[in-house]
């Protein structure tokens, strides 16, 4: 099976599980500020993102290739791990929605890894990137900056 596959096996397996976490309103809706530190869970996942995005930046292809097992398998692990009990009832939908369209820019980037050109791989670190910023200001509450 391609890691491809695996990878939609595994999404596909872990997001009912995620529409019936319970998402308690432990925050008011609009509590967060825009300058609100990434929650912990995806601290790692932006540094190796900001990483990531230095490569690119310098047009080092094949650094950003070996970056791939591992930036993967930590979006992987956000997909599956279960919902934070933090996030407000109001913006549960909007985090589940954030959470599938990181999935698809996880599906794209781990495609372009294994086969794509270097003009592929450098837009689907991009779609990475915003899928990520994405989810987290749905977690947070923020509004949303890009359309989910």
């Amino acid at each position: 099976m391609s890691r491809v596959a695996l990878l939609a096996a595994c999404l596909l397996a872990a997001l009912p599980c995620a529409a019936c976490q319970g998402g308690g309103a432990t925050r008011t809706p609009g509590m967060a500020a825009a300058s609100a530190p990434a929650p912990m869970r995806f601290r790692r996942l932006r540094s190796m993102l900001d990483d990531a995005q230095g490569d690119a930046a310098r047009g080092d292809a094949a650094r950003l290739r070996g970056r791939g097992p591992s930036l993967s398998s930590e979006g992987l692990a956000l997909i599956k791990a279960t919902m934070p009990h933090d996030v407000a009832r109001t913006d549960v939908p909007r985090y589940l929605e954030g959470r599938a369209r990181f999935g698809d820019a996880l599906k794209r980037w781990v495609t372009a890894v294994e086969s794509g050109s270097d003009a592929q791989l450098f837009q689907a670190l991009r779609g990475l990137d915003d899928a990520t910023r994405g989810w987290v200001d749905a977690y947070l509450g923020r509004e949303p900056e890009t359309s989910i």
